[in-house]
């Protein structure tokens, strides 16, 4: 009974060994495969065959074939140059998706600029609507006041000085663009009529300050560009940061105005008298003062690039740090210590221009600039 009992038992354990060898057997093969599997995936079929073709041929014949050891190397090459290659993708793909990415949200500024820009214009189309509405009342003002000639009363000219100071300056619209400087061609208008009617500016309207119609009116920033205005008499205007390019002021009188930062390109005042003037950092590109006599101006880091100061009397005007570039200076009357006073005042290439072009040469008890041959 007891041997028949130890039987039985035996059998069971036999059966579970048999069982555990089995599923180690399972477990053996599914490694085996799932290796294969990794092996061929990593290292290709034709690698892992060559590989298997060297070890087989090594182990059986003690000795490996040239075919065989070329094979195995071309399998090694193509493999590496698969990988290189895939990792090369891997390697770019993400720094495609940046440029990509760098692209669009350039596109995205770029449009969020334009609309800055567009909202901007927006503004200030706005502003120039309602500088359209105050012309009707500044013409309104202008008749009053000049049809009265000099009976205007100064309660009106007070009006048009009120007036004057709102007027301020804008950027408009010009070929779809902003300009890049505000401007008031309001108060350019405001001037040109003023200047056009039989109004004296220069009259007295503060005796106490002595102060004129002219001076009192606000024409800073004013547009007044492709004027012909000549034979005016005028003192104690201040046009800085204004714009009067291509404009005709000939046979005028300037004193004490001031053209500070004002633009004031290929402007005619040929035969004038320009005094005390000041002229410091405007552009005055081809301006034309030949003929004219000016006295105790500041020219300081004005643009005078291809000016004209053919004839003129120079010898108490400043130049300091202006450009000079192309300017004539024939026959213009300065000091015997000119030559040394422009070295003192302009930097070395606009020193160099004039000393290049230019002598200075006694005449009559006077010392004018000839210009040198070439």
């Amino acid at each position: 009974m007891e041997y028949n009992s130890l039987e039985e038992e035996n059998k069971v354990l036999r059966e579970k060994l048999a069982s555990f060898e089995n599923k180690k057997k399972d477990r053996w093969k599914k490694g085996v495969k799932a290796s294969k599997f990794i092996s061929t995936k990593l290292l290709g079929s034709r690698l892992k065959d060559a590989i298997t073709n060297f070890f087989t041929e090594l182990e059986e014949k003690k000795n490996v074939s040239k075919d065989t050891l070329s094979e195995l190397l071309t399998a090694i090459f193509l493999r590496i140059t698969r990988i290189g290659f895939f990792l090369l993708i891997t390697t770019l793909l993400p720094t495609l998706l940046i440029l990509l990415q760098v692209y669009y949200l350039r596109n995205q500024n770029q449009l969020i600029r334009t609309q800055n820009n567009r909202l901007d214009q927006q503004t200030y189309l706005q502003e120039a609507s309602r500088r359209s509405y105050m012309i009707g009342v500044l013409d309104g003002m202008i008749k009053d006041v000049t049809s009265r000639g000099e009976n205007v009363s100064k309660s009106n000219i007070t009006r048009l000085i009120a007036l004057s100071k709102n007027l301020k300056p804008y950027k408009y619209l010009e070929n779809d663009h902003l300009i890049p400087k505000q401007l008031s061609p309001e108060r350019g208008y405001l001037l040109l009529a003023l200047l056009e009617s039989d109004l004296n500016l220069n009259k007295v309207i503060d005796f106490n300050t002595k102060e004129t119609i002219i001076s009192a009116l606000d024409f800073s920033y004013a547009e007044l560009r492709n004027t012909d205005l000549t034979q005016l008499d005028l003192a104690f205007m201040d046009l800085n940061n204004s714009t009067l390019d291509n404009s005709n002021f000939t046979k005028s009188t300037f004193s004490k105005g001031i053209f500070d930062d004002a633009s004031l390109v290929n402007v005619n005042l040929g035969n004038s008298d320009i005094l005390n003037c000041s002229f410091k950092n405007a552009n005055m590109k081809g301006i034309n003062f030949a003929n004219s006599y000016i006295s105790k101006c500041n020219f300081n880091n004005a643009d005078l690039s291809n000016a004209n100061f053919t004839h003129v009397d120079l010898r108490k005007s400043s130049f300091e740090n202006a450009q000079i570039n192309g300017v004539a200076f024939d026959k213009a009357e300065v000091t015997s210590d000119w030559m040394a006073k422009m070295e003192r005042e302009l930097d070395t290439e606009n020193f160099e221009y004039f000393e290049d072009n230019f002598q200075l040469q006694p005449k009559d008890k006077k010392v004018i600039i000839i210009r040198k041959k070439q």
